[in-house]
């Protein structure tokens, strides 16, 4: 089938916007620790390429976790995150498709479809054999890549991974992976990555162990994923693996800007908001934002990071 395409982020009526940067605002966003914005403005087309909405008015899968009752009176909805938003001076996102929906990715095509698709793009999931028609529903409906689980619920097989990479190539699509908090998986996934043809993105810092860090064997996989020149690794997800944990999440730093210092140009940021696996304490997202700055050398990295892969890796797609 022909490449999908789609023109990059040039909101031109926005001139002035851009070369003045996106102050957020203080207020209070729901999940979210503080109500300052961050210390610095972000630059006009900002994304976070890592987040989640839920609403209780669409059927979850049967056999997880619930969502939490706080999920159902205070919805993490789109209207809550554009709260976060605004605070953060972010201008775009990338809604990821959470397990507690399984392959029903109705609720994140009404929520692309709400912000619109300038604004948003989409991370489903999908069956393994999930044909070109419902491929198709999905990229017009924003999506632009498909996430798998690894290490929970059913988990694929090499040929299946390989398989559905094939699918996504000639669409400019990716996969999106996922790790586990109790094992270091992607060491037993290298090889099998090598073969698949599409992009990859790899969630939460591939969930480096701490305090193994830059020293442990799911490092050393990301940097030669990196070398190989076809995997994004994804900033995000900070709290999930640190041992230092709120506020600071300090011990993700040395990993942070090894990884920027070797390729900045297949990095995104993330905020993982509305940070479920934050369990004893939600991080502040201003404080996430800042640690990207501490992170970056330059404001010409960050912009990288936060406006130039996305386009590649969303809006160019």
């Amino acid at each position: 089938m022909p490449h999908h395409t789609a023109g990059r982020y040039r909101p031109v009526e926005m001139a002035s916007a851009a070369s003045a940067g996106v102050r957020g605002q203080p207020l209070q966003a729901p999940y979210s620790a503080g109500t300052q914005p961050p210390q610095v403005a972000l630059p006009w087309g900002a994304a976070d390429c890592h987040h989640h909405v839920f609403d209780p008015r669409y059927p979850e899968r049967q056999g997880l976790h619930p969502l939490p009752q706080a999920y159902r009176t205070t919805p993490p909805d789109v209207a809550a995150y554009r709260l976060f938003q605004r605070r953060l001076g972010l201008t775009r996102s990338v809604i990821v498709a959470p397990s507690n929906y399984g392959n029903d990715n109705s609720l994140l095509v009404d929520a692309l479809g709400e912000i619109g698709q300038e604004h948003a793009r989409g991370v489903a999931i999908v069956a393994f054999d999930a044909g070109r028609a419902e491929l198709d529903r999905l990229h017009q409906a924003g999506v632009r890549g498909v996430r798998v689980y690894l290490a929970k619920g059913r988990a694929p097989s090499e040929e299946q991974l390989i398989s559905l990479g094939r699918q996504l190539e000639p669409r400019g699509w990716h996969l999106q992976l996922v790790g586990s908090r109790d094992e270091e998986v992607f060491a037993k996934w290298e090889a099998a990555l090598a073969e698949v043809p599409c992009r990859v993105v790899i969630d939460h810092f591939g969930y480096v162990p701490q305090p193994g860090g830059t020293e442990s064997a799911t490092a050393a996989v990301l940097r030669r994923l990196l070398d190989a020149g076809k995997t994004y690794v994804k900033l995000s997800g900070v709290y999930i693996q640190s041992r230092t944990g709120y506020p600071s999440y300090a011990d993700m730093d040395e990993l942070a800007m090894t990884l920027i210092r070797q390729a900045p140009e297949r990095l995104v940021w993330g905020s993982d908001w509305p940070h479920v696996g934050a369990l004893a304490q939600k991080p502040d997202g201003a404080g996430l934002v800042d640690q990207l700055t501490r992170w970056t050398a330059s404001e010409a990295v960050r912009r990288l990071i936060l406006v130039e892969n996305p386009d590649r890796l969303y809006w160019d797609a």
